[in-house]
């Protein structure tokens, strides 16, 4: 009975010593990703107003900060533009031009931002009501492009009192 208990150890431990290699993987790896989808996007500032300080000169609005994102790789483009040139609340046969005028302020990010056309008047005496101004990159980044608007006198007193405004619209579209 020795004997045979000694055999059922001695195979169990056999057993133990020959069966310890394992069938399996020892490393193993997973592929995770991150779509990016393309986004462009354009704030405009609140809506502002100033009184005329009866003088010939233009009453400029303070700088209008716009604030523009793209992550296109080839960058964006961006323009301002007016609906119309200035006009009367009461009155729409009294108007006065309006002169914008663009500049790059603070940026972020790899793209480098250029100004394409920075200055634009509209003319509403040969009924071109429309001024436009414009920027670009090329690159993913951010800016926020400074508007100024301009009210232009010319001479005061000549154009009726009353509210006279327009409109500005920010485009931006992937390049």
């Amino acid at each position: 009975m020795r004997f045979h208990r000694f055999l059922t150890v001695a195979f169990a431990f056999a057993t133990v010593f020959t069966c310890n290699t394992v069938f399996g993987q020892a490393t193993g790896t997973q592929t995770l990703k991150v779509i990016v989808p393309t986004s462009v996007s354009i704030s405009a500032p609140s809506a502002a107003t100033i009184t005329h300080n009866e003088t010939n000169s233009a009453q400029a609005f303070p700088a209008q900060q716009w604030v523009v994102k793209g992550n296109a790789k080839s960058g964006v483009n961006v323009s301002f533009s007016t609906g119309s040139a200035f006009v009367n609340k009461d009155d729409a046969t009294q108007k006065r031009d309006a002169k914008l005028t663009l500049a790059i302020g603070d940026t972020a990010g790899p793209g480098t931002w250029t100004l394409g056309n920075p200055s634009d008047t509209t003319d509403y005496s040969k009924n071109d009501e429309v001024a436009q101004v414009t920027a670009s990159s090329n690159g993913v980044g951010r800016a926020n492009l400074n508007l100024t608007v301009e009210f232009q006198t010319v001479e005061y007193g000549l154009f009726a009192a009353g509210e006279y405004s327009t409109v500005i619209t920010g485009t931006v579209a992937a390049n």
